[in-house]
């Protein structure tokens, strides 16, 4: 019985066997709550389960609407085995594709990003623009009946949310993510703008983890003090002072002020935004299934946490800033800001691999403690709650 390499007595059991684990979980109290069950981690018949009840109806983070700035301009990911485009068209909207030829289905794609005026078949030259049209198919008028309009590309729902592009698999039309995430920007989110900052970073990684070993650690900055020394722990937000939001079906954040109001992780003197203690806040939350967000008046960290199996997820991660801060960088300068930003990244990201690898590892076992949660690891039960309610129905 193997996990990624790694034997995992949970490996084999059966879906109804985690699913009612993930239940009798998932009912108890916040003030009794447990970790999520090990075994949602290493199923495989629950891995296939949730690829079906989540990832095939749910909204996706595929990146930042700034990343697209021009005509053609586009982004691809796999979002449960599925390949997916989403391009910026001639009038300012975005439109998002399956990364498959209409012929043989052969994948058009193979960048992450990139610029074109039109997608190309590798396989037999089948070209689409990039509104989706086929425009030229090679020899078929031998077909006869053959109707170009009827064989273009196969579109997918696309939505925007303060500054995110979001794409979902479903059949039906799903509900707007702009009105199931209406009370976060409301009431929490929306006061920064988030739309306004601007993307100066991309990357990916691929760790050997499940991929809600890194929801679980997101959604809780209980280890932030001891795991992050590096980097976010500098912020000194004490742990006293963390304020776990509302129950909500689409998301979870929790949220703590930080002493100092001028400087790192402070709204800088020309943001007219945010006011009060909302200029030295910290957000971090979670758009369900996979988008995590580390929101500050002066950074914007997000990552999309795709499955690529039951024992291994590919996360693709940007950095996004504010216009007023941006414009303080001379020109001179930029390159060694970005590179020393970067760098930071790259630290938080090798101190937090760890800690989820080793989630992931210790969890394969069948004989563990019975567990327990911190006052400040309530968003980690409301993803659990999250999780069982989409995977019970």
């Amino acid at each position: 019985m193997e996990n990624n390499g790694r034997l995992s007595g949970h490996t084999d059991l059966s879906l109804r066997e985690v699913l009612a684990e993930l239940k009798e979980v998932a009912e108890t109290t916040f003030e009794k709550a447990v970790p999520v069950p090990a075994a949602v981690n290493h199923s495989i018949e629950f891995f296939k389960h949730e690829m079906k009840s989540i990832f095939m109806k749910e909204w996706i983070c595929i990146g930042r609407n700034d990343e697209l700035s021009a005509a053609g301009d586009f982004l691809t990911q796999e979002i449960a085995g599925i390949s997916v485009i989403v391009v910026r068209q001639k009038d300012g909207s975005i439109r998002a594709f399956i990364n498959a030829c209409a012929h043989r289905f052969a994948r058009l794609l193979q960048e992450e990003k990139g610029n074109t005026k039109r997608f190309t078949c590798p396989y037999h030259a089948w070209t689409y623009d990039i509104g989706g049209d086929l425009v030229r198919a090679p020899y078929m008028e031998m077909k006869r009946g053959f109707d170009k309009a009827k064989n273009g590309l196969r579109r997918l729902f696309v939505e925007s949310w303060e500054g995110f592009i979001y794409v979902n698999l479903s059949k039906i039309q799903p509900k707007s993510i702009t009105s199931r995430l209406f009370s976060l920007r409301e009431n929490v989110v929306g006061r920064y703008d988030m739309s306004c900052y601007k993307t100066v970073m991309r990357k990916t990684m691929i760790w050997d983890a499940n991929w809600k070993n890194l929801i679980e650690n997101f959604t809780e900055s209980y280890h932030v003090p001891i795991a992050h020394k590096k980097t976010f722990a500098l912020h000194k937000k004490p742990l006293e002072d963390y304020y776990c939001g509302e129950t909500n079906d689409h998301y979870c954040y929790h949220q703590a002020v930080q002493e100092a109001d001028t400087g790192s992780g402070a709204a800088h003197l020309k943001n007219h935004r945010l006011k009060d203690n909302w200029r030295r806040t910290m957000v971090d939350f979670c758009i369900f299934p996979c988008q995590l967000i580390t929101l500050m008046p002066d950074f914007l960290w997000y990552i999309t946490v795709l499955p690529l199996g039951v024992g291994q997820f590919k996360a693709t991660w940007g950095v996004a800033i504010p216009p007023e801060i941006l414009k303080e960088i001379k020109a001179q300068d930029y390159k060694k800001w970005l590179a020393d930003l970067s760098n930071y990244m790259d630290i938080a990201n090798d101190e937090d691999k760890i800690l989820v690898q080793a989630l992931n590892q210790g969890s394969a076992a069948t004989i563990l403690p019975k567990g327990c949660l911190h006052p400040i690891e309530k968003n980690l039960w409301q993803f659990t709650q999250y999780l069982s309610r989409m995977c019970q129905t």
